[in-house]
């Protein structure tokens, strides 16, 4: 397996030349020289309302709820009356 990954960054340096180094050498745990720059935006407005976990969660509720429901109304009473 290290043999295929050693083929691989190879590959990739030889292809690409010096822009994969800082790749190689944080995937080889080795630190990156340099600066690096990471901008993380977590004032977002979130998105469409969909995509919300809690809404998700209610609308399965509500589909099991509804196949519930659809499943006894099908079945019916069960009960047979016999009349003498």
């Amino acid at each position: 397996m290290r043999f295929l990954v050693a083929s691989l960054m190879l590959v990739a340096v030889m292809a690409l030349g010096p822009a994969v180094m800082p790749a190689v050498a944080l995937a080889q745990g080795q630190p990156v020289q340099g600066k690096v720059d990471v901008d993380i935006n977590t004032h977002s407005s979130g998105g469409a309302w969909w995509t919300n976990p809690i809404w998700i969660a209610i609308g399965v509720i509500a589909l099991v709820l509804l196949v519930v429901i659809i499943a006894m109304a099908a079945r019916g009473s069960g009960t047979t009356v016999i009349k003498e």
